[in-house]
């Protein structure tokens, strides 16, 4: 083939290859300016970005909204991952979401993008009731009272959805399904036994 035309030929793969991306970025409901512009290395952009719109859309929330920060730092051993905001006793905390940095190690990246989508919904389901408006502060037992929300559940369970879509893992998904299931369930035996106490009766353990 001459080389004129082997060098229209990869002219135009490479156009139509960037074109269909445009299209595929175009087809998006959320604007760009409520994606993820940069996160920390190993984390897809991408993806994230469509668990993100996703999210937006179940909760009803503005399709603008930009996503809290994400920072990657030690944790305890027993967080993969956390939702960190300002309350009343700390003030000065930033809305962010912080990634252990032994997740990011040791991780799957999959595995590491559905742990982000956990806190992102942590972020939304926090300022759902104040109309998605930042606040100063928030209440301190926000995150433990998500845990038992049916739609919370509804929606970290149907993130490990979406990124099955993407990257057809059903090993992994799984794995969410389960890790959801189980700190859920503790989480709301732990407020249960809570209620139970301050209304005089006797908690399980």
């Amino acid at each position: 083939m001459p080389r004129l035309a082997m060098t229209m030929l990869l002219t135009f793969a490479l156009c139509a290859t960037a074109t269909a991306g445009d299209s595929s970025r175009r087809l998006s409901p959320c604007p760009v300016e409520g994606d993820f512009r940069a996160l920390p290395s190993g984390i897809d952009v991408d993806s994230a970005n469509r668990v993100w719109c996703w999210m937006k859309q179940q909760v009803h929330a503005p399709l603008g909204l930009a996503p809290p920060p994400v920072f990657v730092g030690a944790l305890p051993s027993t967080k993969y991952s956390v939702f960190v905001f300002p309350t009343p006793e700390a003030p000065d905390d930033l809305l962010s979401i912080e990634i252990a940095s032994t997740t990011m190690q040791y991780e799957d990246p999959l595995f590491v993008l559905w742990a982000l989508g956990h806190e992102l919904a942590h972020s939304l389901f926090t300022l759902r009731p104040f109309g998605f408006e930042t606040q100063d502060t928030y209440p301190a037992s926000l995150p433990n009272v998500q845990h038992c929300d049916p739609e919370f559940q509804r929606v970290t369970k149907g993130a490990a959805d979406v990124l099955w879509d993407i990257y057809h893992s059903s090993h992994q998904r799984l794995r969410m399904v389960s890790l959801e299931k189980d700190t859920h369930g503790r989480e709301c035996a732990y407020s249960s036994n809570l209620n139970r106490l301050h209304e005089g009766g006797q908690g399980t353990y």
